[in-house]
């Protein structure tokens, strides 16, 4: 349903008052209050107002709402020198109005740009730690990318791609949480890892504690007791999420899953092709296995992320495996 004018020229009214309170650093005013008591929905607009107006309070040290906020003030003091000289009484003005209409228009702006999330990305071999408004902090490994929206209520974060450690400073007001391929760990006060490896999703809980709640689908958690469509997570403890078998927890090294931070690759007997692929999040020329039956080999070591050309000199040391470098840069391994 659409507004009509009345209704326009009360959220103007209130929008104008607003402005008038903050430049003057008042909370009230006795005409302020005897225009509120003359209709409900006087008192209506006022608390519309004064909603958007407490986006710019929750936001107030941003450059965005700084700018924004300068600029209505501005605006409401050149008009409000002349009003309020002439007169005590409250009068809507076509110069006033348009104050009050900036207002408007600079918490619209507001609500639009709070609504877009901050993007985090990092190309291949990279890696980078952003800290984030409250004091948390997301390491973001190779070929990674998170998207953050913080708001009054909670703080919620898409892993997108990648692999991603949250250090998350505690709020008991504003929940933390990250989503990853329609799964949400929710955590106070936790240090977790998240990775997106190829088809599957990992959630490995370094200190702290965090509930990972599944979507409907993976709700046949594999655990002690009766299926549980969300599970809390104990340190050293590790879920994986995958389309081939039932969600599993079990008991993990967390320098092992945390690695990637000092630029290593750990493998504890794991198949040729569960390594190849986290080599390659750090290569710029991918190994490719050839065959099935070298990617069912398995191997152990730690691998240094980046250094492809060591790594492939390992396996062909230690694996029946030959490798080919191809004319378009990657390396073809075939069991020899």
């Amino acid at each position: 349903m659409g507004m009509s004018e009345s209704d326009t020229s009360r959220l103007t009214r209130a929008a104008t008052w607003r402005v008038w309170l903050a430049e003057h650093d008042l909370e009230s005013c006795s005409e302020l209050c005897a225009w509120l008591a003359e209709d409900a929905r006087n008192a209506a607009a006022w608390q519309r107002v004064q909603e958007d107006w407490a986006l710019f309070a929750d936001q107030a040290n941003s450059p965005e709402v700084l700018e924004l906020r300068s600029e209505a003030l501005a605006d409401a003091r050149e008009v409000g020198r002349g009003r309020w000289a002439r007169s005590k009484r409250f009068a809507i003005v076509n110069r006033l109005g348009i104050a009050a209409g900036i207002l408007i228009v600079a918490c619209g702006a507001l609500l639009v740009w709070m609504k877009q999330p901050d993007i985090y990305t990092t190309r291949a071999g990279e890696r980078r730690v952003v800290t984030l408004a409250d004091g948390s902090q997301v390491a973001l490994d190779s070929r990674s990318e998170v998207s953050v929206r913080f708001s009054a209520q909670a703080r919620e974060l898409t892993l997108t791609q990648g692999q991603a450690r949250f250090d998350v400073a505690h709020d008991i007001e504003r929940p933390f949480s990250v989503t990853a391929d329609g799964h949400k760990v929710i955590a106070m006060g936790t240090s977790f890892n998240v990775d997106l490896f190829g088809p599957s999703l990992l959630v490995t809980l370094i200190e702290g504690r965090v509930v990972v709640a599944s979507t409907p689908s993976s709700v046949e958690l594999t655990r002690a007791g009766p299926a549980l469509a969300q599970i809390t997570l104990d340190p050293g403890e590790q879920i994986v999420f995958s389309p081939k078998a039932p969600p599993s927890v079990a008991h993990v090294n967390p320098g092992q899953a945390i690695a990637w931070e000092n630029g290593e690759v750990v493998s504890e007997n794991e198949s040729l092709t569960t390594v190849v692929a986290r080599i390659n999040r750090y290569a710029r020329d991918a190994v490719v296995i050839g065959d099935m039956p070298t990617g069912e080999l398995h191997i152990s070591g730690v691998f240094h992320t980046g250094d492809v050309d060591g790594f492939v000199n390992t396996i062909v040391e230690y694996l029946p495996v030959r490798a080919e470098r191809q004319s378009d840069g990657t390396t073809l391994l075939t069991r020899r």
